[in-house]
């Protein structure tokens, strides 16, 4: 793999020094035309399609409030007023409108939260199920909605920061045609989306109350990383983007210092790499063979090969210090001999090299998504060193399709192949700055979560501490919650955080301006409002 990587890295290293940076960013007349390099696939352009959800969050599809690389917030859509975290205020930002020229309201905020809302975990309280919200009142004008909550929730704003209202009055009575679904309410909308060329532009909506600054962003979208970044090199790309992800470390060497681009550098709330473990089925469902694998694995070596100069071994607890309520426990650490002891409590004997229990090897398959080149390098590291310790790591590499189906519970009910639950050993993941911010990543580990729950740990001490945070009704309340939670991952290690690392992101020299995002990077109405050519 490294020996690819080398070729990778010259190949570029050699266009970088024989290239000259051209314009590519702005025409004669004055306008500004931002050119966006991308590996996320799209394939229709339409709300509710996960990558173009991604991309439009940054330009049409604006959440409610927008979160700062350093953790605060700002209004956006909507501004926000509350006292106690139980009594929201959201009043729609002024002249704000669809961009088929209706006005947005409050009436469209309170369809999108039942919109999005799940017969398990409704929106609103009925008699019969108690929801997210217990009541709600409509100013006259339509311009304000009260939301009163059936408990305090001190991370409420992590939540509107990633959540994007839709159009009432296009989805009320269903069958949605791809144009209805490309209605939206932020600075952009889109202008022309081409399959066949993987490229999409997005043009100044012209009811947006504002005019931000480039007049058109378009996104390139790239088969893999080595053409993205030798066009970016090429000064074919004025930025890099990819939700949740940031520059891989081999980039980040070929292009540190380079003429013509520049890294950014943020905190990261992610978690870029997640061995995560089935913990009701398999080898992974023993705590102690847990245990063993996390002494059993060389985390220097992964944050060599695939960390920045920014990088660090986590602790055994998994969220970074970037989070609030982060508490320092136990850093993971490479112990051939602990591991060894915990492998000997779980019952097993060393025999020929190959760790065995009544004559049957210890072995686990690894599913990872075989289309992600980094968390299959993940994997073959993985399998590389528990291998050498004596557990047979069998990879299951699939597309992305069938990963989703084994590792969430919402792709295993709904997905084609009839899964209907979890069925990976364990898995390669990452976690995304959204997913960790609102819960610290409890979504991940509980079992009972509707969507995610990949680790299917079912515990009544989590569901509590779960309680805990989402009835925290002050910031020093919530913290307690999740220094518990933090003592839960360390004690039960139903994951492990391979490596984590800072944010790093690719632009030319020649731009400008540009705003980091707590959740979605460079792609932001922040950006758009204030990029310029340098």
């Amino acid at each position: 793999m490294k020996k690819v990587s080398i070729l990778i890295l010259t190949a570029l290293l050699l266009t970088l020094t024989i290239c000259a940076f051209s314009a590519c960013n702005g025409s004669d007349d004055g306008t500004l035309n931002v050119v966006v390099g991308t590996t996320m696939a799209i394939e229709n352009a339409v709300r509710d399609e996960y990558n173009y959800d991604c991309v439009a969050s940054g330009l049409s599809e604006i959440p409610l409030v927008s979160k700062s690389a350093d953790g605060t917030f700002s209004p956006l859509a909507v501004s926000y007023f509350t006292d106690d975290s139980i009594t929201w205020t959201l009043t729609v930002k002024d002249g704000l409108t669809w961009s088929d020229g209706t006005p947005v309201t409050a009436d469209d905020v309170v369809f999108s939260f039942d919109f999005e809302s799940t017969a398990e975990k409704p929106a609103f309280s009925t008699d019969e199920k108690k929801g997210t919200y217990k009541s709600y009142v409509v100013s006259d004008d339509n311009k304000s909605v009260v939301l009163v909550r059936e408990s305090a929730n001190v991370k409420a704003l992590d939540e509107m920061a990633i959540f994007r209202i839709r159009p009432k009055h296009v989805y009320k009575n269903g069958n949605v045609s791809d144009d209805g679904a490309r209605v939206s309410c932020g600075p952009y909308k889109l202008s022309s989306f081409d399959k066949a060329s993987n490229s999409l532009t997005f043009v100044r909506n012209e009811f947006y109350p504002e005019t931000p600054n480039a007049d058109t962003v378009t996104f390139k979208i790239f088969a893999d990383d080595n053409v993205m970044y030798t066009a970016l090199a090429n000064g074919e790309l004025d930025l890099i983007w990819n939700y949740s992800k940031g520059v891989p470390s081999d980039y980040q060497k070929a292009l540190s210092g380079r003429d013509g681009v520049t890294l950014d550098s943020a905190p990261a709330l992610n978690c870029p790499a997640m061995l995560v473990f089935n913990n009701s089925t398999g080898l992974g469902s023993d705590k102690n063979v847990r245990y063993a694998i996390s002494y059993a694995l060389d985390y220097s070596q992964f944050k060599e090969y695939f960390g920045s100069a920014l990088s660090e071994i986590p602790n055994r607890s998994f969220p970074s210090s970037a989070h609030q309520g982060y508490k320092k426990t136990n850093a993971l650490s490479h112990d051939l001999n602990i591991a060894s002891e915990y492998m000997t409590r779980a019952g097993y004997v060393k025999d020929g090299g190959t760790w065995k229990k009544n004559g049957e090897k210890a072995k686990i398959a690894l599913t990872v998504n075989g289309g992600n080149s980094a968390h299959v390098g993940y994997a073959e590291f993985v399998k590389t060193q528990l291998d050498a310790f004596g557990i047979t790591v069998e990879l299951d590499a699939v597309d992305k399709a069938h990963y989703q189906e084994k590792t969430s519970h919402k792709y295993a009910t709904e997905g084609s192949h009839g899964y209907g639950k979890i069925t990976m050993e364990c898995a390669i993941m990452g976690y995304t700055s959204a997913g960790m911010a609102s819960d610290l990543g409890a979504k991940y580990i509980d079992g009972n979560h509707p969507v995610q729950g990949g680790a299917e740990v079912k515990s009544d001490v989590l569901s509590a501490i779960e309680n805990e945070m989402n009835s925290a009704k002050t910031v020093d309340e919530y913290n307690e919650a999740v220094s518990k939670l933090q003592d839960f991952y360390q004690e039960e290690l139903p994951v492990i955080a391979l490596f984590h690392d800072s944010f790093i992101y690719a632009r030319s020299s020649k731009i400008g301006g540009v705003k980091i995002d707590g959740n979605f990077g460079y792609n932001n109405v922040n950006t758009w409002f204030n990029v310029t050519k340098a």
